[in-house]
């Protein structure tokens, strides 16, 4: 059997309290390839399985990518068609460009239409007060909304950021491209996704609505959080956005599975097998999508304090990193050290969720924790041990194969 370096890495850990229970998971291209196996248990005391379901916060922004994807491939709309016509709340708004002296806002009219493609890269200028200064300061001139907002319309219908192209800005992008889907298809997205990727590629635990279902209620693990000096306890606070309360499902970040499940999405991607995508539309997803501004925004803020480079660069090596977005998560554009080829593809969720695509190299894999706070540096060094061990007992494996 072969040796994983990094498993005696992670029992140790969990052993000493340095992390909560994790799921790992990873396979290649083939499908000949796979590995999954699950370390210790939550602060709550649950074992923490390959099919444990748990939040996976911003991981569902790959399955709405895909599922917009699916749009254009059936001819509903184009790539860089405006979303107007599905989405006039959006074609309504403008963009917030400065405040005057007085604190009052300034604002410009769109000069572009906001396409399938900007919402897809973070190039809308759409996100939300959370990651926007600029949006906290006109919430501080207008005034918090009167009643908790408890819809895609309602809560996100803000002001965009910068023109549509001119900008990268993480935020509310995917959840307009789920509402983009639900009006084309006239389903809901959790009815949508189930048809048209879970049960496609067997995804049998993942879910806007884990309580709905007796698998996936069942497998729901509780929170642990990461005090300040290190320890680990239980917590039922700071799931920041559960979305039980909502009206909508939000395609940005409400999802909840199982790393075994999102295991099949990765794989079907990796070896772009056209089960759910055509593979014209893949490779898409796999080019640079930015223009030179938000090329630069994205590059810029890999050179802020670490807690924003793990965030959003997760495991790649932010030394030597030039970095770009793609139609599905951030992309790598130099090779790591025994580890992702340039092109890699990779993203994650708040508790402190992450995956990579690596076509080039044909494997693909996730670490799937329940851990607050975010962007935890622990989590991300135990991240890199896993992808050095598993890359090495791939290619042991492809050498086997070969004989």
């Amino acid at each position: 059997m072969a040796k994983f370096t990094h498993e005696a890495i992670f029992e140790a850990a969990y052993q000493a309290g340095e992390i909560p229970g994790v799921a790992l998971v990873a396979a290649d291209a083939t499908g000949k390839f796979r590995y999954e196996k699950s370390f210790g248990k939550t602060a709550h005391g649950e074992p923490f399985l390959t099919d444990s379901v748990v939040w996976m916060a911003s991981c569902t922004k790959l399955m709405t990518s895909v599922a917009a994807l699916q749009q254009v491939q059936r001819g509903h709309i184009g790539l860089d068609e405006d979303v107007g016509k599905v989405l006039p709340e959006v074609a309504a708004l403008k963009v917030l460009k400065d405040f005057d002296a007085e604190g009052k806002p300034i604002f410009e009219d769109r000069k572009e239409p906001v396409t399938v493609r900007n919402l897809l890269s973070h190039a809308s200028g759409l996100t939300m007060e959370l990651f926007s200064p600029k949006l906290q300061q006109l919430q501080k001139f207008t005034g918090p909304p009167a009643n908790p907002p408890k819809d895609i319309v309602t809560e996100l219908s803000l002001p965009l950021v910068f023109q549509p192209g001119k900008g990268w800005q993480y935020g509310s992008s995917l959840d307009w491209a789920g509402k983009l889907v639900e009006r084309i298809s006239r389903q809901s997205l959790e009815d949508y996704m189930k048809a048209n990727i879970w049960d496609p590629l067997n995804m049998r635990h993942i879910t806007f609505a884990p309580d709905s279902r007796p698998e996936t209620k069942e497998r729901k693990l509780g929170m642990t959080q990461r005090d300040e000096d290190g320890k680990l306890h239980p917590t039922t606070e700071g799931y920041l956005y559960q979305y039980g309360d909502r009206k909508d499902a939000y395609g940005g970040a409400a999802g909840w599975g199982s790393a075994e499940s999102y295991l099949n999405l990765l794989q079907s991607l990796c070896a772009n097998d056209g089960r759910v995508l055509s593979k014209e539309l893949v490779d898409e997803m796999f080019k640079p999508q930015l223009g030179p501004e938000g090329k630069e925004t994205v590059n810029n803020r890999l050179q802020a304090d670490e807690s924003t480079r793990r965030l959003i660069a997760n495991t790649f090596d932010t030394t030597h990193l030039v970095g770009d977005h793609g139609l599905g998560g951030f992309i790598g554009l130099k090779d790591v050290v025994g580890r992702r080829k340039a092109g890699t593809m990779a993203w994650g969720g708040l508790p402190n969720l992450i995956w990579w695509i690596d076509r080039k190299s044909g494997l693909c894999g996730a670490l799937f924790s329940n851990l607050i706070p975010t962007a935890d540096a622990k989590i991300t060094e135990m991240m890199m041990q896993f992808e050095l061990s598993i890359y090495e007992q791939y290619e042991e494996f492809k050498k086997r194969e070969s004989i």
